[in-house]
């Protein structure tokens, strides 16, 4: 990660953010900051940038702000956007002023600002521990513990999260599913073969799939968005707040856990175990039955995985989008009734 101190220049570059070199501007953060902090935090002294996710093409950027004020030390969380996404700020207002605001059992972090002018999104820094990191552990009771964490976090905010953002229907859903099928068919054997195959089964499967009640949905939630700490649980990122089925983001915390074990395990299934706790966890709590649409969104996240594989190409992405592809079959053909 870099780090970037007061006297430096901008330390990344990116041509497809076009506020990011002012947003890193020491001398334009400390003419912005003072108007959005506490007043009990003083004066700014110094500060130091820290960039914890950047990559090109993304159309955003995440880095710390840690500053040395008169009363202190403190830090936030920057998130700098190609694009004005004032949105995520005021909907994450109403969300917390939902029942999820920062001292709630179920939380999420505190928005602080929205700096329209540098497209600058400030939330609160929470000090607690992802909940990808017990899930990796190998101790089994810390495995299943974070992923209950993680199921009941989530069947609160379905059950009273208020209704925001863009709706998902089934249709939607399909349609962006036949661009991930066409952009992988570009490829050639095999992938062109298997997500035509995977998109034609996931196509009649939704035909077959019953009527299910809309709720708040994350988007993309799985044990990296979720922290945990003493008492609270508190879930990040939320540029894809949306309306859409249930069992969306419940699909796709049960396939993060599978990309988990083949990355770290050589398994998709070494992490069964807290699969299963967090799927009768939710399963417990929720005021929805999701298990009918199930195996249609585990598919259907299995293929937009692949192309999101296609889309990055990282070290290893075809191995990965392949066994996407295949997992993605696999789920259909023994779980789907």
């Amino acid at each position: 990660m870099s780090e970037l101190h007061s006297s430096e220049s901008c330390l990344v570059s990116d041509p497809g953010i076009p506020t990011l070199e002012k947003a890193f501007d020491q001398v334009v953060l400390r003419e912005y900051l003072p108007a959005v902090l506490p007043s009990e935090w003083g004066a700014i002294r110094n500060v130091r940038l820290q960039v914890l996710r950047h990559k090109p093409g993304t159309g955003r950027c995440t880095f710390e702000i840690m500053l040395g004020t008169t009363s202190g030390c403190y830090s936030l969380i920057g998130k700098v956007y190609a694009e004005d996404r004032a949105d995520v700020y005021h909907a994450m207002e109403v969300i917390s002023r939902s029942g999820f605001g920062p001292e709630a059992e179920f939380a999420i972090h505190r928005p602080v600002a929205y700096l329209a002018p540098l497209r600058l999104l400030l939330c609160e820094k929470v000090a607690g521990t992802r909940a990808t990191e017990l899930i990796l552990n190998p101790n089994e009771s810390n495995r299943v513990l974070a992923a209950e964490r993680c199921a009941l976090w989530l069947a609160r905010f379905h059950a009273v999260g208020p209704r925001l953002g863009r709706v998902v229907r089934l249709d939607d859903q399909l349609s962006f599913l036949d661009g991930c099928r066409r952009s992988l068919g570009d490829l050639g054997r095999p992938f062109a073969d298997k997500a035509s195959r995977l998109f034609d089964h996931l196509n009649a499967t939704a035909r077959e799939l019953s009527i299910i009640e809309l709720c708040a949905g994350h988007g993309m939630y799985t044990s990296g968005q979720v922290l945990l700490l003493e008492g609270r649980t508190v879930t990040v990122d939320w540029d894809t707040y949306n309306v859409a089925d249930p069992s969306y983001d419940v699909a796709r915390m049960l396939v993060g856990f599978k990309r988990l074990g083949l990355r770290y395990f050589d398994s998709m299934h070494a992490l069964d175990g807290a699969a299963e706790a967090f799927l009768k966890t939710y399963l417990a709590t929720s005021r929805t039955d999701v298990t009918t649409h199930l195996a249609f969104q585990k598919a259907a996240i299995c293929l937009e995985r692949a192309k999101r594989g296609l889309d990055k190409q990282t070290r290893g992405w075809r191995e990965l989008a392949e066994a996407m592809l295949d997992e993605g079959l696999r789920i259909l053909d023994r779980e789907a009734n």
